[in-house]
């Protein structure tokens, strides 16, 4: 197995790892609960031209007590119906200052003896109920809506049939990237500009500027930034990739757009990730807050869940770091014995080589022969003829010359 292989099996174990924990992340327009717990966030969405739509909806129902709380949230005001049974009640009040501002906005919900909802920019909270419903199930509504997610990011599920439509500020600079599964080729939607997103594989990145289009390769998180920005007569938007922000890409537009969507070709499915978002915390009280409500237990696996794609990417780095210096070191020692030891047929003929071992086992098993019988060696004499056949000696000189002896 070579370490190219296990390089790029490390990456795509560490990529798929990464995402698995981000799913609370993933942005839509509608959320349903089967239970609502102690203390909950929600980042939703604020457009800035429309100060009286609604940005954020919560329905509480509990179908055993025939109950039900429905609060639709603008910039503006807060608008509660509370209904049991055929009683029904509604009541309306304006949020103090200027109310909420544009932008990501992130709200806290709490639920226990009261129903209380906080917005960040907003010192009091926006709703202060009894928690008389006694919510089985939540249903929360809202523009690019996520439900507990603490990073700094949103991810978008795309697809040729599902689009996604991310809000723009403004001018500024929107750091964004695809990822996929299999070679895609994304279209972003400026205004009424298109721009495919292609591969070079000269610089290695993103671009729109390629005569022959190439998707983008699959298990690659691949980065590119647009910047927007109002020039005297128009308004325009620059795609930005590599490491030098090289221009790739440029849409001139006459008017400041509000959103650009992303959608796939040829039934391609992806994800784009809008990173880098800025957003205060909403304020839940002294004695309310969410790091209270869930406990030093549930901050400390929150981190661990936070930090485990860093620790899993190093831990497998180091394996394969391992491994290969490992493989290494058998390389060069099998080497070095393999220079060092001289080949014996080169010094010695394979006939005398054998012919050696023989004579040397030989002479072993003789010696040992006659240590048993505790006679020592001695050289070996001649044969000689006896003179006369029936010589009683023969026997005992014979029985003797076996170990090399002499009679006596």
């Amino acid at each position: 197995m070579s370490f190219k292989f296990l390089l790029k099996l490390c990456l795509l174990c560490s990529t798929a790892f990464c995402f698995q924990f981000k799913k609370d992340c993933v942005a839509g327009r509608h959320f349903e609960t089967d239970r609502i717990a102690t203390s909950w966030d929600i980042r939703v969405w604020a457009p800035r031209e429309d100060a009286d739509a609604r940005i954020l909806t919560l329905v509480s129902e509990n179908e055993a007590r025939l109950s039900l709380r429905k609060i639709d949230i603008t910039r503006t005001e807060v608008h509660t119906l509370f209904i049991r049974g055929s009683h029904r009640v509604k009541n309306s009040s304006s949020i103090p200052g200027d109310g909420i501002p544009p932008g990501w906005r992130e709200f806290r919900v709490t639920s226990d003896s009261r129903f209380k909802v906080w917005v960040t920019g907003v010192e009091e909270p926006l709703v202060d109920v009894d928690d008389d419903v006694g919510a089985e199930r939540v249903v929360v509504r809202g523009s690019n809506v996520t439900i507990n997610c603490r990073e700094p990011f949103f991810i978008w599920n795309v697809s040729e049939d599902q689009e996604a439509t991310l809000p723009l500020g403004g001018p500024g600079r929107y750091d964004l990237a695809v990822f996929s599964r299999s070679p895609s080729s994304p279209v972003v939607m400026l205004g009424d500009r298109t721009r495919v997103l292609s591969w070079d594989p000269e610089f290695s990145m993103v671009t729109t500027f390629a005569s022959e289009p190439r998707p983008l390769p699959a298990f690659v998180q691949h980065n590119f930034t647009i910047e927007c920005s109002q020039a005297e007569n128009h308004f325009k938007c620059d795609v930005l990739a590599g490491q030098n922000e090289t221009l790739v890409g440029s849409a001139s537009l006459p008017d400041e757009i509000d959103a650009l969507s992303i959608h796939g070709s040829h039934a391609e499915n992806f994800i784009v990730i809008l990173r880098g978002i800025i957003y205060e915390e909403a304020t839940a009280g002294d004695n309310s807050s969410l790091e209270e409500a869930d406990g030093p237990l549930v901050d400390w696996l929150n981190g661990v869940l936070s930090y485990s794609p860093l620790v899993f990417n190093a831990l497998l780095v180091v394996a394969v770091a391992v491994l290969y210096v490992k493989n290494k070191k058998i390389k060069m020692v099998n080497e070095s014995l393999r220079r060092q030891l001289p080949d014996i047929k080169e010094k010695i003929p394979e006939p005398i080589i054998w012919r050696h071992l023989y004579w040397e086992f030989l002479n072993l098993f003789k010696n040992g022969r006659c240590r048993r019988s505790g006679i020592s060696q001695a050289p070996k004499i001649p044969e000689k003829n006896p003179l006369n056949p029936n010589d009683e000696d023969m026997d005992e000189g014979a029985a003797i010359g076996d170990c090399g002896g002499d009679a006596d």
